[in-house]
């Protein structure tokens, strides 16, 4: 029993279409999902079976929420995915999807030790990190 993994975190964006495009382009679903209870749905990016991104839109929700974090902004966020593959393999990946990668591959630690990785910003300045491991040319 007890904390295992992390299941969602939230972004907060200014639009909403543009974030869809944006991580679509990276591999992922992004969409809408059915909220419990009837209450609607809520704008999601689906990183895997098990996590997902909550999509906040700036003036689309009421902010006054015990459950939402004080001082939200957009471009504030800095999170790492793991990438299927060679950090080649991303670059090339991400050059024909037309994200700008920021610098060039660096080793890093991430989760699982030491591994190579390269950073992209999403519509609302958001910094991703895309982190693979074992990839022979930088070990």
């Amino acid at each position: 029993m007890g904390i295992e993994a992390i299941d969602h975190w939230v972004l907060v964006v200014t639009d909403l279409e543009k974030t869809f495009a944006f991580y679509r382009k990276l591999g992922l679903e992004a969409g809408w999902q059915e909220r419990p209870g009837g209450r609607g749905t809520r704008p999601i990016i689906r990183i895997s079976e098990t996590q997902k991104l909550n999509l906040y839109v700036v003036d689309r929700y009421e902010i006054e929420s015990p459950t939402f974090a004080p001082g939200y902004a957009t471009g504030s966020a800095d999170f790492c995915l793991r990438w299927e593959g060679t950090v080649q393999e991303a670059q090339d990946f991400l050059k024909q999807a037309g994200v700008p990668v920021l610098q060039e591959p660096a080793a890093r630690s991430g989760a699982q030790g030491p591994g190579t990785s390269l950073y992209v910003r999403d519509p609302d300045d958001n910094l991703i990190e895309l982190i693979t491991y074992g990839d022979p040319k930088y070990q």
